[in-house]
Parts: C-alpha cells; structure tokens; sequence
C-alpha cells in the first residue's frame, strides 16, 4: 500500500494544479473513463450519492472562502494498494471506497490544531476516483506510455484546502508538525491491513502489536527506505537510455519550434544533463518550464545550468546593445571592440527578441528552485 500527497512544484504541474480552479483536475481524472466509453463518478463520504465532473468542481471551487488568489484551493492525494492487496480484497471497487472513506478520516484527524482540536472525515470537502490502469514513465521498466500488467488500481482524491465550515486552512504540504506525511502514509498502510485483516508478518518484535506500534513500525520503514531511495537507485539499461534520449530529441526538438534560432538549444548537451541527472524528475520538471516559457514568448536564461541544478536565477531584462552566445550566459562587448559580422547578426536576432520578450526577463529578486524535497534534503545533508 502506498499513499502519497501529490506536490504540483514536483508531479504533474499542469493537471495537479491547485492555484485555481479544480476544473482541469477533475478533467484529467475523468479522462480513463472517457476513454474506456464510460461515463466518471466521484464517490466522497458516507451516504453521499455519486457526482459528476461539474458537481466536483463546483463543491470545491465553491468552497475557498478565505483564501488567497494564490493559494491551494484544494489538494490531490493518491492510495495505491498492492498488487496483493488488491488480490486480497478481490479488486473490489466497493472496499476499496469504504477504504478511502476510512483513510480520509485518518487524513482530517493527522492536522495538528491549536487548543490539541482534532477533525474527522465530516469536516472535509472532498470527493474520489477509482482508476484501473497505470502508464511507464519516468524511470519506470517497459516503454515508456504504455500500459502496466497486471492489477494497477488505484485512487484518486481531490479535497479542498479549507474544512468544511471555511473556516480552517488545511495544507498537507506544509510543516510536519502541522501535517506529518510520513505519519499519514502510515496510517493508511496500517488501515488497509486493519480493514481487510491481513496478517501481520511475525518478525516485528511483537506477536500481536497495537495499531499504535503497527503504525510507528511503518512509519520507521517509509522513513528507512526513502533514505535509501535516495542514495540508491536501480540503473537504466541501455535500452531505456535509448528509449528516452529518443524521446529527448522529440521533446527538444519541439522546444526549439518555438525559440528564435540564435536561443535554440543543443539536443546533445540536453541529452548528456539528463544522463548525468539520471532522468530524474527535476530534470524533466526544468525542461518542461523551460518549453512552457517558450510558449509565453520568453527565452529561459542559462537554460543548460537550470537543467543541469534545477535552479534558475532571473535574468535583468535583455537591452539592445548586449552581445549574446547562442545558450551561454550573456555577456557585454569591451568598449571600442568592433563587432564581427556574426556578432551584428546576433544582435539583430536579439533586439527582435526584445521586442516579443517585453518585460519577461524583468528581475524577480530571488532564485526559483524547483527540486524534489528529496533533492534539497540531499543537497542540505552534503552542504553539512
């Protein structure tokens, strides 16, 4: 069983968008369904009768009272049982609701409040999906965006950033002693060998342990292993390095589509940046905000370090008169330095980009980072 908080920085920043509206969310979660010929319910607390897309959409944008334009106005979350799990309840839809319904419980009552206040289930505004199917991606064995074997069921969650009374702003993904992830993705372990009386393995220390100690012995391992995950990760075959430096070239490709050709860049030195991050999600994460900033007409600065560190420093806005290297950092003629013929071209590529830049590149005042948690703990443990 696996229960994950979904962080729009990291995973899926389109469809997980939170900013807004729960309108694209909802869409995307509908879409297996759509695809399958079916029409999609979402299913939510005890006694509720089935919605529809809209009907999602409207409990949760409806329910941002106090949030600002900013703001999460909602959060998506994701149960992942087992294969054996799954096996073990006959794949059956019907558990597999009143299990989310448990779990949310669990959700509701992990916030820490002021005055040791605890929520349940009733104080959230959320609604759920099942999903049976699963595509490779990322490191994943296979090719990639094709379907995996066996049993891939799943759920999907929607539930809004504020309680039900609009009263309480509930954030997941902020500071542990407010929300515990790991503590929750515990819990919904031990729920699903508690609901569905799976045994429990012998070798913990104990015949017959509480629920408590069930819950901190999870807890320990999800812990250990994330430590180890990021020390240790399976290496690629050359096939899959094949198969996704293929892709890179597409990828890159239509990237280039939208850059000035003097701002293009090198298919080569993106594909060896992803091989010395071993196509890590951060990797894919830069090179997807970099297309997106060539879509709104605005050109990424030092491209190649921001794929290379996840990190990207806000550029001044670019004037007429400053000489650029095709995907190098900028740099400025010495006075008197005559221009080469190359040189006029590119200034001339460039004060064309000026114009459809605009105030883009204006300074920002701070670095963006968009690395995993799992990479700025790393990077904070070295820097120790």
């Amino acid at each position: 069983m696996y229960a994950k908080v979904i962080n729009p920085q990291t995973n899926g920043r389109k469809v997980y968008n939170n900013a807004g509206s729960s309108q694209r969310c909802a869409n995307y979660l509908a879409k297996e369904s759509k695809e399958a010929g079916q029409e999609v319910t979402f299913f939510g607390a005890p006694g509720t009768e089935a919605k529809t897309v809209a009907e999602v959409v409207e409990m949760l944008d409806g329910n941002a009272k106090g949030l600002g334009k900013d703001d999460p106005k909602f959060h998506s979350l994701v149960l992942s049982p087992s294969s054996d799990e799954l096996l073990l309840i006959g794949n059956n839809p019907t558990a597999l609701e009143e299990y989310t319904r448990n779990v949310m419980d669990l959700y509701a009552k992990n916030f820490n409040l002021k005055n040791g206040r605890e929520l349940g289930e009733a104080n959230l505004v959320w609604a759920a999906t099942i999903h049976q199917e699963r595509t490779n991606r990322g490191t994943d064995e296979g090719v990639q965006g094709e379907k995996k074997d066996g049993l891939q069921t799943h759920v999907h969650v929607m539930v809004s950033a504020r309680d039900a009374a609009q009263k309480i702003t509930l954030n997941p993904l902020g500071k542990a002693d407010r929300f515990n992830r790991v503590q929750f993705q515990a819990e919904a372990v031990t729920q699903m060998e508690v609901q569905f009386g799976r045994v429990v393995p012998q070798d913990m220390g104990a015949k017959n342990p509480t629920r408590q100690q069930r819950v901190a012995q999870k807890a320990e391992e999800i812990t250990r292993k994330a430590a180890a995950s990021r020390g240790e990760k399976k290496p690629l075959t050359p096939e899959q390095i094949a198969t996704k430096n293929a892709r890179l070239d597409t990828q890159v490709a239509r990237l280039n589509s939208k850059l000035d050709p003097g701002l293009q860049l090198d298919p080569n030195r993106v594909k060896e940046i992803a091989c010395e991050r071993k196509y890590d999600q951060v990797f894919y994460t830069t090179l997807g905000q970099i297309e997106r900033n060539a879509e709104k007409g605005t050109f990424t600065a030092q491209p190649y370090e921001y794929l290379a560190t996840g990190r990207v420093v806000r550029e001044p806005q670019l004037r007429t008169g400053r000489a650029i290297e095709p995907n190098r950092e900028f740099s400025t003629s010495s006075p008197g330095q005559r221009e080469e013929p190359a040189q006029a071209a590119g200034m001339q590529a460039l004060g064309r980009s000026v114009k459809k830049l605009g105030t883009a590149l204006a300074p920002k005042g701070r670095t963006q980072d968009v690395r995993s948690d799992a990479e700025r703990e790393r990077d904070h443990e070295n820097e120790m």
